[in-house]
């Protein structure tokens, strides 16, 4: 792969391309973000980021007012050499449809929106076209698009090697099928717009369900913003990029085998323990039949 020294962060909205994307009558407009250093000969890693509820519109430009500019403040950032994909929410809709005062939503209770529901088939297109590793596909999110980030790893984890969702909610009965997907999480714990306690009941539920690959991080009095001080720790997407599909099916395949493993034990044990009964009951047998 061709390296490339940057000396100063991009302007997101020089370096990204207006695309549109258009399935029986609905359109969504998206902006796409391809490394100066492409190579058609590499694979790259794909960032799906769903932007919060003041960035909606038609303009197919709010949503890079907020949040990317901090992604992309730090040059050396390994964002840089990826694919990046900002869809827009058209004004009125949301990307889940759900009270955001709430928290937390019942999926089972809110269908899958329309406008997730093109931006998966947007990024489908995306991968066609480029050299998307498909196996390090990663979704994160701010505010309504925290909500997205919970909802996309819910319906379609199995898609996402990682997600980054920030100061939203989702469904903490989703727990079971969110444990083995790694995330890491966000919010303030004076946020006026969306309550903590969403965030704070997806980390509990997660981690009583066994889900050791999640962490979260509440900010002492910070409010709604807290996307900035996520996105400017670098760290957090070294860590992302270094997760991926493939690992996550080892890991399942490795615990699968151990827990087969002590299962096999297990009723070996019995069958062990079954034959010295029998045995001892024939011995036993034997010694009265001789009196």
């Amino acid at each position: 792969m061709l390296k490339v020294e940057r000396n100063e962060p991009y302007d997101v909205n020089s370096v990204f391309e207006k695309k549109e994307f258009t399935r029986n009558g609905y359109t969504l407009r998206y902006r796409l973000y391809i490394p100066r250093n492409y190579d058609c000969g590499e694979m790259y890693p794909l960032v799906l980021f769903l932007h919060g509820a003041g960035e909606r519109g038609s303009d197919n430009e709010k949503q890079m007012t907020v949040a990317l500019p901090t992604i992309f403040a730090d040059p050396s950032s390994p964002v840089y050499d990826s694919i990046v994909m900002a869809p827009q929410c058209p004004e009125g809709r949301q990307w889940v449809a759900s009270d955001y005062e709430t928290g937390t939503y019942s999926i089972a209770d809110t269908p899958e929106t329309a406008v997730l529901e093109n931006t998966l088939a947007a990024l489908d297109e995306v991968i066609k076209e480029y050299n998307v590793d498909v196996d390090r596909i990663y979704v994160t999110g701010i505010s309504m698009g925290g909500y997205g980030t919970w909802d996309l790893l819910s319906r379609h984890g199995a898609r996402f090697a990682a997600g980054m969702p920030i100061c939203g909610g989702g469904d903490p009965s989703y727990a079971k099928l969110l444990k083995r997907i790694p995330i890491r999480t966000f919010h303030g714990n004076a946020d006026p717009a969306v309550p903590v306690s969403g965030t704070r009941k997806m980390f509990a539920s997660i981690r009583k369900a066994g889900g050791e690959n999640i962490s979260y991080t509440e900010f002492d009095g910070w409010s709604h913003n807290v996307w900035d001080k996520a996105y400017s720790d670098t760290s957090n997407f070294v860590w992302m990029f270094e997760q991926s599909l493939v690992e996550r099916k080892k890991e399942a395949e490795k615990k699968s085998k151990i827990k087969k493993l002590a299962t096999a034990g297990g009723v070996a044990g019995v069958l062990v323990s079954l034959a010295v009964f029998f045995l001892g009951s024939k011995k036993n047998n034997k010694k009265k039949n001789k009196k």
